[in-house]
């Protein structure tokens, strides 16, 4: 997956993985402008061409039209990230001090976090407990030029972290003061906002964030792939791919290394494999020779080279390479991390396409844990895991699928906690989750994992069925094969949960 919009791109990028509902020319270059001081890594704005809109016109356009925009993923999240300030800034009589940002006091955002999940996490802490210190010394709060450097400063280290709730939080209080102080401080805090939505799987509220920028700051190259990163994960590939070569125009139009990562990634999605496959293995082997201190980075693009191997069908390789990022990153960032979670979820389809199966069903147990678990939770991965693990079970039924009901418990209490548990992404994830349980109903336990069945089914049945009135997709089947599954529960319920009951004994 190509790296995220990031103002450190060799230790911040996520794994790039569009969330679509389960249903579901380059331009000359311009004159090269002057980055602001603290912009090691340039990440400023360009103006975003949005794409116009489809004319559709009589009742049944309009249906269709409405129909299309509820199942676009950028048409769902525009909206959910503009945020607002909980700590109020300086009145327009207030005078502001004149201090400025300076790269180097920017600390906490520049470490590398590539010691391992503890060590990374004991660093954090520490971080927290001085930021905490430095907050308590300033009666003046964010309003003090100190203390608002040094938040922005902790909330990238989160994002770095994966720590995304916590950076969330400290953006929410700082982007007031900051967009009442003007440039450089809106600038910085708009770019690290726009990062971190891109790893909450808020692509299009990132683009908006990139909008405003472009609005504050003169274009550059880091902006530029920030867009085509964005457009990757909405699926517009060929807009992606212009903006990657607007960057490298702005650059003096020789491709580097990052150049034939992101233009290879947008070439891949375009199914040009014969052109994506060669960029990306250079690009893999010049940051392998230039910066091997880098493993995180390089752990990113062996997993980019082993996607676009796997699209070939040529699946032993993408296993390999895939393999090779797992290990970096168990090393580095842990096992708790998206990016580990990326490399798992592509080992394991690897590996399933092989005939691998138990292999492929452990490395599938290691990515769920961290969609199901993590701060980033979105349904649409939780319900591809869940249709994986039933695939597998149908081809090899001594694979243990009692080994997911804890981690279904916890992306359901993930998805209710964060208020994403009412819709029908979510009721697909609960009928699946609810099919899951109904198969292991008859061994050890049986009847609470019927009872628990029984709820998610229900629960996710009314959500699908709302889903299917709204017009949103033809989902009857869903709703069908709930109902079903509930009557036979309920039957197996009253009867004591029949030792007859299929295929039940063999999911343990």
């Amino acid at each position: 997956p190509p790296p995220q919009p990031s103002s450190s791109s060799s230790a911040t990028a996520a794994p790039s993985r569009s969330t679509p509902p389960p249903w579901a020319s380059t331009l000359s270059a311009p004159a090269k402008p002057t980055p602001p001081p603290w912009a090691a890594t340039p990440s400023t704005g360009v103006p975003l061409q949005k794409p116009p809109l489809p004319v559709v016109t009589g009742p049944a356009g309009e249906a269709k039209k409405r129909r299309e925009e509820l199942s676009d993923p950028a048409k769902q999240a525009v909206g959910r990230g503009k945020l607002v300030s909980s700590m109020p800034g300086p009145s327009e009589e207030e005078v502001l001090d004149d201090a400025v940002l300076r790269k180097e006091d920017f600390v906490w955002s520049e470490h590398e976090f590539k010691d391992g999940e503890k060590e990374n996490k004991r660093v954090l802490k520490d971080f927290t407990k001085k930021f905490k210190e430095m907050a308590a010394e300033n009666p003046d709060g964010l309003r003090s030029s100190k203390l608002l450097t040094a938040a922005l400063d902790l909330a990238l280290a989160c994002v770095k972290c994966y720590e995304l709730d916590k950076a969330d939080a400290i953006y929410r209080r700082c982007i007031g003061e900051c967009r009442r102080r003007g440039l450089p401080w809106d600038v910085k805090c708009i770019q690290d906002m726009a990062t971190l939505r891109c790893k909450q799987h808020r692509q299009a509220d990132a683009a908006e964030l990139l909008e405003e920028l472009a609005s504050k700051a003169p274009p550059h190259p880091a902006t530029f792939i920030n867009l085509g990163t964005v457009y990757n994960q909405l699926r517009q590939y060929e807009k992606a791919e212009s903006w990657f070569l607007q960057a490298v125009n702005l650059k003096g139009g020789i491709p580097g290394r990052e150049d034939h990562w992101n233009l290879g990634i947008a070439k891949k999605n375009q199914g040009k494999y014969d052109e994506a496959l060669p960029m990306l293995e250079q690009a893999l082997a010049e940051f392998q020779e230039h910066e091997p201190h880098h493993p995180v980075t390089i752990a990113k693009l062996h997993s980019s080279v082993a996607g676009c191997l796997h699209d070939m069908g040529r699946f032993a390789d993408a296993a390999g390479q895939y393999q090779q990022a797992h290990e970096l990153y168990t090393a580095t960032v842990g096992t708790r991390s998206p990016l580990f979670c990326s490399a798992a979820e592509g080992l394991s389809k690897a590996l399933k396409a092989q005939g691998r199966l138990g292999e492929a069903y452990e490395a599938l147990l290691e990515s769920f844990e961290v969609h199901a678990t993590c701060d980033a939770v979105h349904p649409t991965p939780l319900f591809e895991h869940l249709e994986m693990a039933l695939e597998m079970h149908d081809k090899r039924p001594q694979i243990s699928l009692a080994r997911l009901r804890p981690l279904i418990d916890a992306a359901i209490d993930n998805l209710d906690a964060r208020g994403m548990a009412e819709d029908g992404n979510a009721g697909l994830v609960m009928t699946r989750a609810g099919k899951v349980l109904d198969r292991i109903s008859g061994g050890p336990g049986g009847a609470g994992h019927a009872r628990c069945a029984a709820e998610l089914l229900e629960r996710g049945r009314g959500l699908v069925q709302g889903a299917h009135d709204a017009g949103l997709a033809d989902l009857r089947h869903e709703v069908l094969e709930a109902d079903m599954l509930l009557q036979r529960i309920g039957r197996s319920l009253e009867g004591g949960l029949s030792s007859s009951h299929s295929g039940a004994s063999a999911a343990m």
